[in-house]
């Protein structure tokens, strides 16, 4: 029998996440039992693993110190050695810390925490491959002083370092808790000719990187955010370490954060048919999540983003936590989440995980109904309290003027201090939201985040507006009264987003077209259509005035094909083909 096939078949476990490391620790002390030779094809086999990336230094060093500091054991020839097997340990261990005061703002606080084992005694002079005098576990600060010892600069990141030969980092987009966030120039894609050469790269800081069991265990969840494949999800490439620095690579991303946007809301926050696609998208994310046994537990503002395309994302999946399950044997259970180092935003941690309970998806549902309020009413519902100092102030959040009495229950149900009374599922907590007539529900398919970053249009034609004539008094039912306010009120808002003529069926001219259908002397529709048109001459004087004849022209074509006897737009398109 190979003495060294348990240590490697644990590596290889270990690789695929199915060991955890205090298991391979315990293997690697036993290696010595079976003598020399086997701890020097151990040795062998970590430094081989150390050396193609498969191995973290910290981790590398911690087993290299368990092989060397247990006397080797050399059994007689005959002897028959039983290797012990080491004992099993529960991946789905889910560690909490009890998280810090509440903060002012939503930074993500970072507790910090005594180590897990004693600390390891000073590093002599010798050259670091060789040193057996470090007791305790290897973490990335004692790499890295190990890594001075042996003459490695080891220095903070700056702007024009390059990470693994291939990262180039250009600007510094942000700092928080979990590590600094980096715009970055991949080489790779350069060379390759690639139109978006840039990533995003998060540098954990060393609460996060300090633990090689929390390192270990944020590289599997980097793994698993790589899974959840949404288009309201950021995209997280890879994990990988360059000497002592650790980083998440992701797509990168150009808008502004939620939080930034917040911050410029208007007094009362903005009205629910503006905001409703952000609070959908939210839940979007957050839902299919849900469905992956992956709870957020760190959702709030800043890890919210509206890139330059209208699009919401929500940010640092890779630091999530798994729903609690008692299949301790699936491969959905988790070792790690951030709370295991006290990483929580009290303004939007629930109740419960202020209480150090097991995560639940009703954690992100508080924090999406805290958004959500935000949102629409230009403030936190509790003051940025605590859940737990809300509670026992007895704090209530004020209704929201013009949200309706449906909609404010189901945002209540959401802001529920105690597990039990809030919504069970996102899923629950949209639908008790969300515009009930499908005509207004369906805008947002087509016109997404635009309501805040607004978008162009594009030039489709469109049939003729229905032509006036005397007035008839027409008798509208229920419904047809009923129809004409939905498709007002989805007018205005394809006004807003700058949707006047298109996209086909999904524009403002279309919807006051509708109502002319029932209505054919409809003031607010005939009216709506008049300042589309006006709104596309203004438009088209602004390009002629440029000296942009062809999209001066267009505009003026797209004006009447909503009002063709607007004389306004008569005269300029004259003018233009003069």
């Amino acid at each position: 029998m190979n003495p060294t096939s348990p240590l490697r078949n644990a590596l290889d476990r270990f690789h695929r996440g199915e060991l955890a490391f205090e298991s391979l620790e315990q293997t690697a002390a036993q290696c010595p039992r079976h003598g020399a030779a086997a701890v020097h094809e151990a040795l062998r086999v970590i430094e081989t693993d150390y050396q193609t990336g498969r191995l973290p230094p910290q981790i590398y060093f911690t087993l290299k110190q368990r092989l060397e500091e247990h006397p080797v054991t050399e059994p007689a020839s005959d002897a028959t050695v039983v290797q012990s097997a080491p004992a099993v340990h529960a991946e789905d261990a889910t560690q909490v810390a009890r998280p810090p005061a509440a903060a002012p703002n939503d930074r993500t606080e970072v507790l910090s925490r005594a180590p897990a084992h004693p600390a390891p005694a000073a590093t002599t002079g010798r050259d670091v491959a060789t040193s057996t005098e470090l007791k305790g576990p290897v973490t990335l600060a004692t790499l890295t002083g190990q890594m001075q010892a042996a003459g490695v600069a080891v220095h903070e990141l700056q702007i024009g370092d390059v990470l693994k030969e291939r990262f180039l980092l250009q600007e510094l987009l942000g700092a928080g808790g979990m590590g600094r966030v980096f715009k970055a120039l991949d080489q790779r894609k350069v060379e390759a000719n690639d139109k978006d050469p840039y990533v995003a790269l998060k540098v954990l800081n060393q609460d996060f990187r300090d633990n090689p069991v929390s390192l270990i265990a944020l590289q599997r969840e980097s793994k698993r955010a790589q899974t959840l494949a949404h288009p309201n999800i950021i995209t997280v490439y890879d994990f990988d370490r360059d000497g002592a620095h650790v980083f998440m690579s992701m797509e990168y991303l150009q808008g502004q954060s939620l939080n930034q946007f917040i911050r410029e809301l208007p007094t009362g926050g903005l009205p629910f048919k503006r905001a409703w696609q952000v609070i959908e998208g939210m839940g979007a994310a957050l839902a299919y999540a849900h469905k992956k046994n992956i709870v957020h537990s760190d959702f709030k503002p800043g890890n919210v983003f509206l890139d330059r395309h209208g699009e919401v994302k929500v940010l640092d999946f890779g630091i999530a936590v798994a729903a609690g399950r008692h299949d301790k044997g699936s491969e959905d259970v988790t070792l790690f989440n951030a709370r295991s180092l006290g990483a929580l935003t009290p303004a939007y941690a629930s109740l419960e995980m202020l209480q150090d309970a097991e995560p639940d998806p009703r954690d992100d549902i508080y924090a999406l109904a805290c958004v959500s309020y935000e949102l629409l009413a230009g403030k936190h519902p509790y003051g940025r309290l605590s859940a737990d100092k809300a509670l026992e102030l007895n704090i209530q959040p004020q209704a929201i003027p013009g949200l309706g009495r449906r909609r404010w229950r189901e945002l209540q149900r959401g802001l529920a201090l105690k597990r039990e009374d809030r919504t069970p599922s996102v899923d629950e907590f949209i639908k008790g939201l969300q515009p009930r007539s499908p005509l207004f529900y369906g805008i947002w398919a087509s016109a997404g985040v635009a309501l805040i970053i607004t978008g162009g249009n594009i030039y489709l034609n469109l049939s003729q507006p229905a032509k006036e004539g005397p007035k008839l008094a027409i008798t509208l039912t229920a419904e047809q009264a009923q129809k004409i306010n939905d498709l007002l009120e989805l007018a205005d808002i394809h006004y807003e987003v700058g949707y006047l003529v298109a996209p086909t069926g999904s524009n403002a001219l279309w919807a006051y077209q509708e109502v002319l259908k029932i209505d054919p002397y409809n003031e607010k529709a005939i009216l709506g259509i008049k300042k589309i048109a006006d709104a596309l001459e203004q438009s088209a004087w602004e390009y002629y005035e440029k000296g942009d004849r062809v999209q001066s022209l267009k505009k003026v074509m797209e004006g009447l094909e909503a009002s063709p006897q607007h004389q306004g737009l008569l005269k300029l398109k004259d003018k233009l083909r003069s």
